[in-house]
């Protein structure tokens, strides 16, 4: 075998088994993820006395016919989301909301009502987007991914206050 030949067989073979050595201790996973945790979790609901509902909102208004789940909000978001279920036999257009803001030792951080347009078929779901109460980004919702930022964790629970119907003729 010639010089020039067992140059470039030296070169392959280095080239091989530097590029299995790398491919090896390279890994492009992410580690500790907990897959679907989040678009399964069911938010927690705010409760409320049985005897105030038709007080507040038309009898035929139906508390369970929407439910909230997969809430999503890291410490670095502007914006926390959340998918809303349609249980109900409507045409869903917007829904409001009270949203309430616990700390990991349950006492109150913050309330608001939020309105959401959407457009929710009966039995379908839609991820929707409002706008954080956390303007400093000191938050990250305690059952979500693991922050990359300090920041304390919370959780949140939710009040169904209405929801708009589609009408068409």
């Amino acid at each position: 075998m010639t010089r020039p030949m067992r140059n470039i067989l030296a070169a392959i073979l280095i080239t091989v088994i530097a590029a299995t050595g790398v491919a090896k201790n390279t890994s492009t996973t992410r580690r500790n993820l907990r897959p679907g945790v989040e678009m399964q979790r069911e938010m927690q609901r705010i409760a409320i006395p049985d005897d105030t509902i038709c007080a507040e909102a038309p009898c035929d208004f139906d508390p369970d016919a929407l439910t909230l789940r997969g809430f999503v909000k890291r410490a670095g978001d502007e914006r926390e989301s959340f998918i809303v279920d349609n249980h109900s036999t409507y045409h869903i257009t917007g829904v409001k909301l009270l949203l309430r803001y616990y700390a990991a030792d349950g006492t109150v951080i913050t309330e608001r009502s939020v309105e959401v347009k959407c457009d929710i078929m009966p039995g379908k779901w839609q991820r929707v987007k409002v706008l954080s109460f956390d303007r400093n980004h000191a938050y990250h919702y305690i059952y979500g991914s693991r922050p990359r930022l300090k920041s304390k964790p919370f959780d949140v629970a939710y009040r169904l206050l209405r929801y708009d119907v589609a009408v068409s003729r």
